[in-house]
């Protein structure tokens, strides 16, 4: 067991942030209205940054120091051509001065959105684009790159999809320590925690950290991209990348449950539905979400917490990714 002191510490020296005060990762929580409940309340790491997607901002936070101490020159990213983790990659790397070669799913048939703010950091020349039938394949054409570059004398490095890696770890881990900062400091403590999951770095990342401080949480994960098997595969690793970096083995994974979207379960996939929702949210709570990811998360929990008439104090994770809505300004169902 590690104490959450020795958990702070850790995380903190590896986002090379030595002080409360320095430790910017902290976002804060407050009531939802919109369950007609007391007990429901949202952590707004939406609100860590403008155009870096919050829990993308945490993983890059571990992730960019450990670049810059391996002198790395350039980074290639992988990702679709509309992905909050791209987006959020060219803004923290282009800061740092690394350059960023992205790998994407694509072309679109139109620039929209992501990626077309993608066009501010990165000229199409510098693209790499992969067809569908191909993307199976495009780790590989990844790697295979890197190498040519490397053999030129470039000091580089590959990004998988979703930042899902474990130098991302210590700053996924950050959610943690900062939801332990808003329970001390608000007198609550949370039972229920609901995330959603892209690769589910940062969900997973959650689970093995309360393992590690032997802390009893009900987890409730919405995977929106992949499937429950992806999950599990990934969570394997994730407890693995945990043991090394905590030097400790966690206690058994706290209790967890995943689920895909209530509505529009496909990925990427919208409806008349969500952009209702995306309004009653705005309009009830002053909370803006994405299509893709942050509004399927509320709509899932409600009905999950209705279905399972859960009791204690919830939280739902608000990720980010508001930028996304510039692609669906013009979308035929958003008329509401």
């Amino acid at each position: 067991m590690i104490q959450e002191n020795e958990l702070y510490k850790k995380v903190a020296d590896a986002c090379r942030l030595e002080t409360a005060e320095a430790f910017r990762l902290q976002s804060r929580i407050h009531r939802l209205h919109w369950f007609d409940r007391l007990d429901m309340w949202v952590k707004r790491d939406d609100e860590l940054s403008f155009g870096v997607s919050g829990t993308k901002l945490r993983k890059h936070a571990s992730i960019i120091p450990a670049l810059k101490q391996q002198r790395i020159e350039e980074v290639v990213v992988i990702g679709g051509a509309n992905s909050n983790n791209v987006l959020s990659a060219a803004q923290t790397l282009t800061e740092n001065n690394i350059r960023i070669t992205p790998f994407l799913l694509g072309p679109p048939p139109q620039k929209l959105g992501n990626a077309k703010l993608l066009s501010l950091f990165v000229d199409d020349s510098e693209i790499h684009w992969i067809s569908r039938a191909h993307w199976a394949d495009c780790e590989i054409m990844a790697n295979n790159y890197a190498e040519k570059r490397m053999s030129q004398g470039i000091k580089i490095f590959v990004l998988p999809e979703g930042a899902h890696h474990p130098l991302a770890l210590p700053g996924s881990l950050s959610l943690l320590v900062d939801i332990l900062r808003n329970e001390r400091e608000l007198g609550v403590r949370f039972d229920h925690i609901f995330i959603d999951a892209g690769t589910g770095m940062v969900a997973q990342s959650l689970m093995a950290g309360a393992a590690a401080l032997v802390r009893k949480m009900n987890f409730h994960i919405v995977v929106l991209a992949g499937s429950f098997e992806d999950f599990q595969v990934g969570l394997s690793r994730v407890i693995q990348y945990s043991m090394e970096f905590l030097e400790v083995a966690p206690e058994a994974l706290p209790e967890y449950h995943i689920y895909y979207p209530t509505v529009a379960k496909s990925f990427g996939s919208v409806n008349k539905a969500i952009f209702r929702e995306i309004q009653r949210i705005a309009r009830v709570d002053g909370i803006l979400t994405d299509p893709i990811y942050s509004v399927k998360l509320f709509l899932t929990a409600r009905q999950t917490v209705l279905d399972k008439n859960l009791k204690g104090n919830i939280l739902l994770i608000h990720s980010g990714g508001g930028l996304t809505l510039t692609g669906f300004m013009n979308h035929p169902m958003f008329r509401i």
